[in-house]
């Protein structure tokens, strides 16, 4: 009877999923979605069936992503970083804030962010249409990655948006 319940436990603990590291750069994807919901995190429909579910708190707000019909597995990861929070004065504006590039106290919050996963800001660019984006750099291999940037309205009656950078990865 002992040795069974010993067996039972070793097989419990082999099956169950390790805590997630809420680290959009590495590579595991294999996590306990179970901890994730268990730690609080917002439930976020990205469309076509997937969901994020992104943490609360913080500025830098890491996701796991998920289809519907298969709950037990992460398809993707990444963050949303909030940079600032803009009050519109008409909702025609909501268009022109993507365009807004990012100051010197932005990027110094954000390297105070990013230098937990070994990244830093590298540059800030502009494409063809105006809109800017924000590259990072990881401090030891020199890889860069896009952070697309992305506004989300928070209250769309008192036109309240959230401008974001954002960074996805697929499995």
């Amino acid at each position: 009877m002992k040795k069974s319940i010993i067996l039972l436990f070793l097989i419990t603990l082999n099956s169950c999923k390790p805590s997630p590291t809420y680290n959009a750069f590495d590579k595991e994807f294999d996590i306990s979605l179970r901890e994730v919901v268990k730690n609080g995190c917002d439930t976020i429909t990205v469309g076509c069936g997937f969901f994020n579910l992104r943490e609360k708190n913080g500025k830098l707000r890491n996701y796991y992503q998920i289809y519907v019909e298969d709950w037990d597995n992460v398809v993707a990861k990444g963050f949303d970083y909030i940079l600032d929070t803009v009050y519109l004065k008409e909702e025609k504006e909501f268009g022109k804030i993507s365009n807004l590039k990012i100051s010197e106290t932005q990027i110094i919050e954000l390297n105070t962010e990013l230098k937990k996963y070994g990244f830093k800001f590298y540059n800030q660019k502009e494409d063809e249409f105006g809109n800017n984006s924000v590259e990072i750099i990881n401090e030891l291999s020199e890889k860069t990655f896009e952070l697309e940037p992305l506004t989300e309205w928070i209250n769309q009656k008192d036109l309240v948006v959230y401008r974001q950078l954002s960074y996805f990865k697929g499995k």
